[in-house]
C-alpha cells in the first residue's frame, strides 16, 4: 500500500505526453508560441530533466508525441520533410533512453500516401508504436476516403492511431467560440474530437478496417457519458438511412453495419489524459470495460503528480489497476514488459519540492474556480 491508501502497481506507462521540436516552434504563430512558452521548459526537454520529473512522480515510461498541430497546418512538401526530420530526431531520443521513452509518429496527413509510408517507416525501422494525428487536416476529417491509405497501413502494421484535439474549422469557431474563446479548449476541443470519432464510426470506417485501433484521450472526449443515448440514436439512424437507400435502389451514404457500442468496445481505446476524475473513470469503465482504458497524464499540460495521485486512489482490483497503469498499454502498443525497478528512487529533495509545488498549485486552482 502507498501513503495515499491505494495499491502500488508494477509499472506506470503514460501515452499522451507532448514535446515541442525547435524547427516547428519557428513556424507556429507568435500568439500560439506565447501559450506554449508557459510550459516551455518542460515541453522542450526530452532528456534527463524530463526523466527526473517522471521519477519524482513515479512514472516509468512516456510515449512521446509532438504537440498539436504538428505539421498538419503546413504546406504539403514542408510537412513531409519536417515530419521525417522530427521523427528521426525522436528516434534518437528513444535510442538514448529506451526504457523511459517510446514514440508516436508525426504524419504529413496533407498527403495520405506519404503519411502512410512515414507510418510504416517509423514503425518498422524506428520502432515507433503508432502515430498521433491532430484532428482534421485543413477541414478534412479522417473519414474522408482520401485518408484510406493511412488506415490500411495502420491495420496492416497492427498499430493504433491516436486522435488528438485541435481547433475546429474556422466556420465552427466563428459560430460557437468567436464571442467566448475560453470555451475553445475547455469544451470545443472535446466536442470536436468526440465528433471526429463518431464520424469514423458512423461512416463505416471500422467496417472497412475491422482491425483498426483508434485511441482518444480525456476520458473518451465526452462520449462515454452519453453513450447509451448516442448508441441508440446513431445506430438506429444509420440503419434507417441504409434501409432507405436500399429500398430506393441507389447508392446512399456509407453507414456503419454494427452498433456504436460494438465499435467503442472493439476498435476504440481511451486514456485518462487531463481528466483525473474518479466518477468519470467509473463511468468509462462501466460503458467500455477496463480493457479499453489506459493511463495518461498530458504532460506538461497535465500535472504528473495529480495524475499519479488519481491512479493511486483508483478503487479497482489489483489486476484491473495493473491493466490501467501499464498492462493495456503494453498489449495495445506491444511494449516490452518492464517494472518500476527502472525508475530511480523518488525520495529526493527535488521530488519533495516538486510534490509540494504541484499540490500547492492544485489547492490554489481549486480554491479559485470553486
Amino acid at each position: 500500500m502507498n501513503k495515499n491508501g491505494g495499491k502500488s502497481v508494477a509499472r506506470v506507462v503514460a501515452l499522451e505526453e507532448a514535446f515541442l521540436h525547435p524547427r516547428l516552434r519557428e513556424l507556429y504563430s507568435p500568439s500560439y508560441i506565447k501559450i506554449l512558452d508557459l510550459v516551455k521548459r518542460n515541453l522542450t526537454d526530452v532528456g534527463p530533466e524530463r526523466i527526473r520529473r517522471m521519477d519524482a512522480a513515479g512514472i516509468d515510461l512516456q510515449v512521446l508525441s509532438h504537440v498539436q498541430p504538428g505539421v498538419q497546418t503546413l504546406e504539403c512538401d514542408t510537412a513531409i520533410r519536417l515530419s521525417k526530420e522530427v521523427n528521426d530526431w525522436l528516434a534518437g531520443v528513444i535510442e538514448e533512453y529506451p526504457t523511459r521513452f517510446a514514440g508516436f509518429a508525426m504524419l504529413p496527413t496533407q498527403s495520405p500516401k506519404d503519411a502512410a509510408d512515414e507510418l510504416e517507416r517509423t514503425v518498422t525501422q524506428l520502432g515507433f508504436k503508432g502515430a498521433l494525428i491532430n484532428g482534421h487536416t485543413q477541414g478534412r476529417y479522417l473519414d474522408d476516403d482520401s485518408f484510406s491509405p493511412i488506415f490500411e497501413r495502420a491495420q496492416a502494421l497492427d498499430v493504433p492511431i491516436y486522435i488528438h484535439p485541435t481547433d475546429p474549422p474556422q466556420a465552427i469557431i466563428d459560430t460557437y467560440y468567436k464571442d467566448c474563446p475560453a470555451m475553445m479548449q475547455g469544451w470545443g476541443w472535446q466536442v470536436e474530437t468526440g465528433t471526429h470519432l463518431l464520424r469514423l464510426i458512423s461512416t463505416g470506417v471500422f467496417d472497412r478496417y475491422p482491425r483498426l485501433k483508434i485511441i482518444v484521450g480525456h476520458m473518451g472526449e465526452l462520449i462515454p457519458f452519453g453513450l447509451k443515448r448516442i448508441n441508440t440514436a446513431l445506430t438506429m439512424g444509420n440503419w434507417l438511412l441504409a434501409s432507405q437507400s436500399k429500398a430506393a435502389e441507389f447508392a446512399g451514404p456509407k453507414v456503419m453495419q454494427k452498433s456504436v457500442f460494438y465499435y467503442m468496445r472493439t476498435n476504440v481505446f481511451i486514456t485518462t489524459s487531463g481528466t483525473f476524475d474518479q466518477a468519470a473513470l467509473q463511468c468509462a469503465i462501466a460503458e467500455l470495460g477496463i480493457d479499453n482504458i489506459l493511463f495518461s497524464v498530458d504532460d506538461p499540460f497535465g500535472d504528473n503528480f495529480e495524475g499519479m495521485d488519481f491512479l493511486n486512489k483508483v478503487q479497482l482490483s489489483k489486476d484491473d489497476k495493473e491493466k490501467l497503469a501499464h498492462g493495456n498499454a503494453e498489449r495495445i502498443l506491444k511494449l516490452a514488459p518492464g517494472s518500476n525497478l527502472q525508475r530511480r528512487s523518488n525520495r529526493s529533495l527535488f521530488s519533495f519540492k516538486a510534490k509540494i509545488k504541484a499540490k500547492t498549485a492544485r489547492v490554489l486552482l481549486s480554491y479559485l474556480v470553486k
